[in-house]
């Protein structure tokens, strides 16, 4: 081999590999599904109950395989406390899967610990790709077993896939925030078909897309007045816009389905469509009043059909501790069944439009506790206030639920991806002009 071509040769070869390198980043990041944000666990997650992993506060990145429950524990760090823990995953598989997640602390003279929640979410069948999630609250029960899991030290946490038989890995984030001793939050109980006014179909929209990724879903400014936006959905994907919500707010959410133009007629039916909410914990939720005849799934219609295009809807819980809902960022949901494997046409591009409206309850807003105690009971809590109730990260308080200090920034796995991805292509581009330049 000639002296001259080893270093060029070394170049390409390198050149290959990063490219390879970045590439598999971007592909990754670009890849169906959703970007769930987070930070991976910095340990692996355990499969022994006798030997959890310890979590700290925080909206933690890991993934579960289809046999293995995963099990964690949780500290407590404010005495009295509420502990949220929730589970969303991404499916990546077609057939059935599910998440669930139980949460319990040793009781002192029995072998079984006593539940403090046991929460699950499972695959819709015509939308298997959406993502699933669930939430539970340890120390929200009644007598004396809320008396035991409020007073617990120690949480245990297991996460499984359910009652699903799956077959795939399940990328999922598993997020902790503790909430601080409070009070005066009403009398109200829970209701698990709230009332909901459904908003009016629009006249004016705005053209706003929906994001692959929590972080970078685009805000929807629902507290004036509704919000309006029109968009694109493309058959087998999911997209995602962020809602903020306060104490009282109620999010009621419609999406109306347009006909498919002349000569994009179906085998059997059009794509369906899903519509959910995700709560700052990231447990999945959406309810309809099917007296009212709504519904938080409906199909792409050709315009040929007979029927009525379809409506979707969407409504959640009051933002209330009664209910379990904290502040914090919503997500809004929209996902499209998969493009059949016997069908012979390319993916569908699907335009809705989808309006957003958020009720107001008075008086649900709790009254927290002037100092947070730590669960030993000798110290206060540095950085704790009544306006920062939430324990959101490792000594970090914050004045809502959602986010966590360790995932915030603009730094992205996606931006990363495009940092190598782009620098891989400015150094082959310069080792290409080297290479042209010693064959003069």
């Amino acid at each position: 081999m000639s002296p001259r071509r080893a270093p060029a040769l070394l170049a390409g070869a390198t050149c290959l590999a990063w490219l390879t390198l970045t590439t598999g980043y971007g592909a990754a990041a670009a890849a169906p599904g959703l970007d769930l944000g987070g930070v991976p666990l910095p340990n692996e997650p355990s499969t022994d109950g006798a030997h959890p992993r310890e979590l700290a506060p925080g909206l933690w990145r890991v993934t579960l395989g289809p046999t293995y429950s995963q099990f964690f524990s949780y500290e407590r760090r404010i005495n009295g406390s509420r502990v949220h823990v929730g589970v969303l995953g991404a499916p990546q598989g077609t057939s059935s899967d599910g998440i669930r997640v139980v949460a319990g602390v040793a009781t002192k003279g029995s072998s079984d610990p006593t539940s403090c929640g046991d929460e699950g979410d499972s695959t819709e069948s015509s939308v298997p790709q959406a993502v699933i999630g669930a939430r539970l609250v340890v120390g929200d029960e009644d007598g004396s077993t809320g008396d035991t899991c409020r007073a617990a030290g120690t949480i245990q946490i297991e996460v499984s896939r359910g009652y699903a038989s799956a077959t795939t890995d399940l990328p999922y984030v598993i997020k902790v925030v503790e909430e601080a001793p409070s009070s005066g939050a009403g009398d109200e109980e829970a209701d698990d078909t709230p009332a909901y006014d459904r908003p009016d179909q629009p006249e004016d929209t705005e053209p706003l897309d929906g994001a692959a990724s929590f972080d970078e879903a685009p805000e929807l400014d629902a507290r004036d007045r509704p919000a309006a936006i029109r968009t694109t959905l493309r058959e087998g994907s999911e997209r995602l816009w962020r809602l903020p919500l306060d104490w009282g707010d109620q999010p009621v959410v419609r999406v109306d389905v347009a006909a498919a133009p002349d000569g994009n007629e179906f085998a059997y039916s059009g794509p369906g469509l899903s519509l959910h909410l995700i709560d700052p914990l990231r447990g999945r939720l959406g309810y309809a009043d099917s007296g009212a005849e709504d519904s938080t799934t409906g199909t792409y219609l050709a315009a040929a059909d007979d029927r009525e295009p379809s409506v979707l809807v969407a409504a959640g819980e009051p933002v209330r501790p009664v209910d379990g809902r904290l502040p914090g960022d919503y997500w809004v949901s929209l996902a499209a069944s998969p493009l059949p494997e016997s069908a012979d046409r390319k993916a569908v591009e699907i335009p809705v439009t989808l309006t957003v409206a958020v009720d107001h309850h008075a008086g649900a807003a709790p009254t927290y506790d002037g100092v947070a105690v730590a669960q030993d009971k000798k110290t206060s809590l540095d950085g704790y206030s009544p306006e920062r109730p939430f324990l959101v990260g490792e000594d970090t308080f914050a004045a809502v639920a959602s986010g966590s200090p360790l995932d915030d920034g603009w730094l992205t796995t996606r931006r990363w991806a495009g940092f190598g991805l782009a620098a891989a292509s400015v150094a082959c581009l310069g080792a290409g002009v080297v290479r042209l330049r010693a064959r003069r």
